[in-house]
């Protein structure tokens, strides 16, 4: 099986890049998905103010987040440039298992890490 990204059910997205954060605080960690575009936009223009969910499926199975925030960015001639998705993840498990899909969706697409 080969891993997806999907905000609406049965419409894969693409991700264009990955960053993890930890917030200063705590030991909450951060993880945002950019986009270059989104489908789900594309196909539904009325969406945008409806990101609710976003589903991450694997051979594991899925894992169901709510996007803490989604942040649009605009070109010049006001056409979509990237999304911003970001959630939080709470609990070491819950992370481990993100990363355990994020490590695959790497893999599959040729992302390689970068430290910052």
């Amino acid at each position: 099986m080969t891993t997806s990204v999907q905000f609406i059910d049965g419409l894969d997205e693409e991700i264009s890049g990955i960053s993890l954060r930890k917030t200063k605080d705590s030991e909450t960690k951060i993880v945002v998905l950019l986009f270059e575009r989104l489908q789900a936009i594309e196909r539904l223009r009325a969406y945008r103010k409806q990101i609710t969910n976003l589903w991450l499926r694997d051979e594991e199975g899925q894992i169901k987040v709510t996007p803490t925030g989604v942040k649009f960015f605009y070109a010049e001639n006001e056409d979509l440039s990237k999304v911003e998705c970001y959630f939080e993840v709470y609990s070491e498990d819950v992370f481990e298992r993100v990363m355990r899909f994020l490590n695959r969706y790497a893999d599959e697409n040729g992302f390689q890490f970068q430290s910052a």
